[in-house]
């Protein structure tokens, strides 16, 4: 199964959600980050690896199919995986086998495996970066999980139950939320999805007084209406709100086509990544 999705949307909670659900639920369910991990150590993360099988492998390995025996498998941002990982990977897939690094022995494994990415993993086919036969292999069923700024009327949902979280664990009720917060919400584009969402949240519990007002005050700058106090919304007379805008909302294009692929990003804007980089973070675009 393959979950796609920009970054920060929920896709592993929808992994979770379909674990819980299922005939395995009370077997593990195992999460991989494939972005956190180097070519090197990919296959040892993985798979696992036995003692001295390389270079500060001091002790035995089990890996991550191993460790999911039973139960569900989630490997997020898979199209990170190299290819000579992906080859190993479909092998395994195919044979329900894993020979950990630096061994001769294979064990059996059984597993739900789900996979998510936030980029078109047939692009990165018709590309060269993924592996069609792999890609032919997890995709038998797909479920897109669309970015909040297409879902906005699911906003007072995620906000409440964000809120309510929060409070519990910081052991502290904030107040109401204001109007001019929630129409400051609608009005984001949420870049980072869900993700940037309780963070917000988070930060605002974290301001905000026990019982008072939740106010404008206690959002972050990225959130607040882009304009000089004295000029109307939208004025064009605040030249460097203007031109802060069309930088804004260009990047912001540019990510959403090639599903926030920060590499492709910077190639189709003729930028290097640290470039990049730099103006999300001057720009306060989370991802």
């Amino acid at each position: 199964m393959v979950i796609l999705g920009e970054t920060g949307t929920g896709k592993e909670s929808v992994a979770h959600l379909i674990h819980s659900q299922s005939k395995r639920n009370d077997q593990p369910f195992v999460a991989i980050d494939c972005g956190s991990l180097s070519p090197e150590l990919a296959c040892s993360e993985l798979f696992g690896h036995e003692k001295g099988a390389f270079t500060g492998a001091i002790q035995a390995k089990t890996g991550a199919f191993q460790e999911a025996h039973g139960g569900t498998l989630f490997l997020d941002e898979i199209g990170n995986l190299s290819y000579e990982v992906q080859t190993a990977l479909l092998r395994v897939i195919q044979e329900r086998v894993v020979r950990p690094v630096g061994s001769t022995r294979e064990t059996r494994v059984d597993i739900r495996l789900i996979v998510a990415s936030n980029e078109d993993l047939q692009q990165a086919v018709l590309h060269g970066r993924f592996r069609d036969d792999l890609y032919y292999r997890l995709n038998e069923f797909t479920v897109n999980v669309p970015p909040l700024r297409a879902r906005k009327d699911d906003l007072p949902l995620f906000i409440a139950t964000f809120k309510q979280t929060i409070e519990a664990e910081l052991g502290r009720e904030c107040g109401e939320i204001t109007e001019e917060v929630y129409n400051a919400f609608y009005n984001y584009l949420w870049p980072g999805n869900i993700r940037e969402l309780k963070n917000v949240m988070r930060r605002i519990c974290l301001l905000a007084e026990d019982h008072a007002p939740i106010t404008n005050a206690h959002l972050p700058e990225e959130l607040l209406p882009r304009y000089e106090p004295g000029l109307p919304p939208g004025s064009d007379e605040n030249l460097k709100n203007v031109s802060r805008q069309a930088e804004y909302k260009k990047i912001l294009d540019v990510l959403q086509q090639v599903r926030f692929n920060k590499s492709e990003a910077a190639r189709l804007m003729n930028i290097d990544r640290k470039t990049l980089y730099n103006k999300l973070h001057t720009l306060n675009i989370v991802l």
